[in-house]
């Protein structure tokens, strides 16, 4: 689950600093008195650039004073006191602490415009910032942090973050998230009492753990919470077997061929469907892509009666794979060759729901590594098309071929096909087709690297004779 947070406003008092820090700054030293009580910058509450046009006259002077008298503010200790020094909300330590405990990605948005100067006070305001953070209990990575020159380009930054909730408190903000269909609490000010609970929006006083727990379940459901929870578990115990990953890749030396259909960006959602020659095709395809695939497998894998380690029914590799595949909580399916009266419905409606939340599922649509004599292909069942067509996600084809014969140090050539979206107006008939197609000509074309593979082998054997 991912969650972006926002600085000032949100995990930040900001109507207190500015009430009891910059108002009585600006009052001391320009005579300036507030004017918008329920606005929320310093410059909008007291109204600066008018103030300045009757100083001056002249509107474009107004603006230049305006943003000088800003920076004698901002750039100085008040920065300081506000960036480093200020205090975040009571409980917002131990909830975000407790999210990236629990496995959630956290992110944080803020449009501080002096962040983003390509100077020494843009370094300086991006450290405070970062700091900030870690001064608040809450050490957080460079790389969780996302800085912006405005409201507009944050607002287009979430949006391609593609978040599955956000803390905001900017009422412009929160607005377009909700007509984006993004899940925002708000954080309640003076400056957003036009901001009301609504589908995509819940407002919370504090960040106290019932509160935010509320709002969560209001906004995500008590369903699709628990779903996230069992993700995030996924992902934990997917990290942990990352450190294999070089181990694979050494052991199997797999060719990658069209890595550009690998994917498109970290953020999104695909199905990936590849041709099934070996059980160890999820291993290998896994391990190339460094993606936790939630894959459909036999339902005797999850019953330890069977492996993944070339079928062994060693009592030691049935256990591994069974408890590897609960723990990455894989998708059981039964065929209805193994038991007549096999209904997948559950797992393929769970399949669904981890669409919906905008996870990346693998289906090997053969359902089994062997074929008819003299068949490249088994029977492809079209539930990955189905749930393609319903959820609007990418099918991304995947075509194998393993050198068992061969005896090359590359053991399998993995072939990326051109990836495509089943449309509303497409027959299932014609998808599959469209698959098929994929399939034969990315097959044909991993038989041509593995002939060239054997030439080149035979040649070098050759030259050291």
């Amino acid at each position: 689950m991912k969650i972006i947070y926002d600085t000032d406003g949100t995990t930040t008092d900001f109507n207190a600093f500015i009430e009891k820090v910059a108002l009585p700054y600006f009052k001391k030293k320009y005579g300036m008195e507030v004017v918008n009580p329920k606005a929320l910058e310093a410059e909008d509450i007291l109204d600066m650039h008018n103030f300045f046009i009757k100083e001056s006259g002249n509107s474009i002077e107004a603006l230049n004073k305006q943003k000088k008298a800003l920076d004698k503010f901002w750039i100085g200790p008040n920065f300081v006191k506000f960036s480093l020094l200020s205090r975040f909300r009571p409980g917002v330590r131990k909830h975000i602490n407790q999210n990236r405990k629990d496995g959630n990605d956290v992110e944080i948005h803020t449009s501080r415009a002096k962040t983003c100067n390509k100077n020494f006070i843009g370094f300086i305001a991006r450290t405070f910032t970062i700091l900030q953070y870690a001064v608040n209990g809450v050490p957080l990575s460079p790389k969780n942090f996302y800085f912006y020159k405005n409201d507009e380009e944050k607002v287009r930054g979430i949006i391609s973050a593609k978040p599955d909730l956000v803390f905001d408190d900017k009422p412009s903000i929160i607005k377009t998230l909700s007509e984006e269909k993004i899940k925002t609490i708000c954080v309640k000010g003076k400056h957003n009492d036009e901001v009301a609970n609504s589908e995509n929006v819940e407002i919370i006083k504090s960040f106290d753990e019932k509160t935010i727990e509320k709002a969560k379940n209001n906004l995500i459901g008590i369903k699709n919470l628990k779903l996230y929870d069992r993700i995030n578990k996924s992902d934990r115990f997917f990290q942990k077997l990352k450190v294999f990953r070089p181990i694979i890749m050494h052991k199997f030396n797999p060719i990658i061929l069209h890595e550009e259909n690998m994917a498109s960006s970290e953020n999104e959602v695909g199905i990936y469907a590849p041709n099934h020659r070996s059980t160890l095709d999820p291993m290998v395809i896994t391990a190339i892509l460094v993606k936790n695939i939630h894959w459909a497998a036999l339902k005797r894998f999850f019953d330890g009666r069977d492996s993944i380690f070339a079928n062994s029914k060693n009592s030691l590799l049935c256990r591994i794979t069974a408890n590897s595949f609960k723990k990455m909580h894989y998708f059981p399916i039964e065929r209805k060759c193994d038991n007549e009266e096999a209904n997948n419905f559950v797992s393929i409606k769970d399949m669904n729901n981890f669409l919906k939340l905008k996870q990346t599922i693998g289906i090997f649509s053969e359902g089994t590594t062997r074929r008819p004599d003299g068949e490249d292909f088994g029977t492809f069942d079209s539930s990955f098309l189905l749930l393609a067509k319903r959820n609007g996600t990418i099918v991304r084809p995947v075509t194998s071929l393993w050198a068992k014969k061969e005896k090359l140090k590359n053991k399998v050539i993995v072939n990326f096909g051109e990836p495509f979206y089943v449309e509303k107006d497409m027959p299932i008939d014609d998808a599959m087709n469209k698959f098929r197609k994929i399939q034969i000509e990315s097959l044909k074309e991993n038989r041509e690297h593995l002939k060239m593979l054997v030439e080149e082998s035979a040649q070098k054997k050759l030259i050291k004779r």
